[in-house]
């Protein structure tokens, strides 16, 4: 099967990998008879059969009736996050709808999909304990930190994520403070930052950060710190 990046005469043959799991937020657009977007949970799939999604409970008895029919086409998005970061799309029909013992949609199984790259940075693996605040007060010591690791950083951004029975599940969108420990002399460095985005990934939230762009020196002395050297 082909994997498309960026424009279609991109294509390349690459191995077929959704890379979904259970309880992610996918966003699913009918456009027949009538244009409608849902987010949706994954439940779950088997690869190259089916897709199984929850029914969306704003979509009440009779509501949308022929647009959540079998039969009926559909494109689903969402987004991947990695060294670059995705947003995945591809196109789909419902094969089927369940009601017992819950109601779901069994969406038919991608035969191909399209990739589009959302970083302009690459961003590198690692494995940094740090902390989030979201007051810039507040010391390495703190107890109200969240700690958790940073598993992947460029100079722009990170993601940080935490076992979610260590610490708050509510952060939103809104600025925080990023505290790491220098290698060097293992002072606490805190970086000014704003939360992007965050989804549960098994038993962890992940949580992706965009560093302030007036921190981006400070981010650069960090990063050669760390001996992470990102081109």
């Amino acid at each position: 099967m082909e994997i498309i990046h960026g424009k279609p005469a991109q294509a390349s043959k690459a191995k077929f990998c959704l890379d979904l799991l259970p309880g992610k937020l996918i966003d699913i657009q009918f456009t027949n008879p009538l244009s409608v977007r849902f987010k949706l949970s994954l439940v779950g799939y088997e690869a190259g059969k089916y897709l199984i999604l929850k029914y969306p409970v704003q979509a009440k008895k009779n509501q949308y009736a022929d647009v959540l029919k079998e039969g009926n086409g559909a494109i689903v998005r969402y987004i991947v996050e990695g060294e670059r970061g995705e947003c995945v799309a591809f196109s789909t029909t419902i094969l089927a709808i369940s009601f017992r013992p819950e109601k779901l949609l069994y969406l038919a199984y991608p035969k191909n999909i399209e990739s589009r790259q959302l970083r302009e940075v690459s961003r590198l693996q690692t494995h940094i304990p740090a902390k989030i605040s979201i007051n810039k007060l507040h010391t390495y010591e703190s107890e109200n930190l969240l700690q958790g690791l940073i598993i992947d950083i460029s100079p722009t951004g990170c993601r940080f994520t935490v076992h979610v029975n260590s610490g708050f599940l509510a952060l939103k969108k809104r600025p925080v403070f990023v505290h790491v420990l220098s290698p060097i002399d293992n002072s606490a460095v805190v970086i000014s930052a704003h939360v992007r985005n965050n989804q549960m990934q098994g038993d962890r939230l992940s949580v992706g950060i965009e560093f302030a762009a007036h921190e981006q020196q400070k981010m650069q002395n960090l990063l050669a710190a760390y001996t992470i050297d990102i081109a």
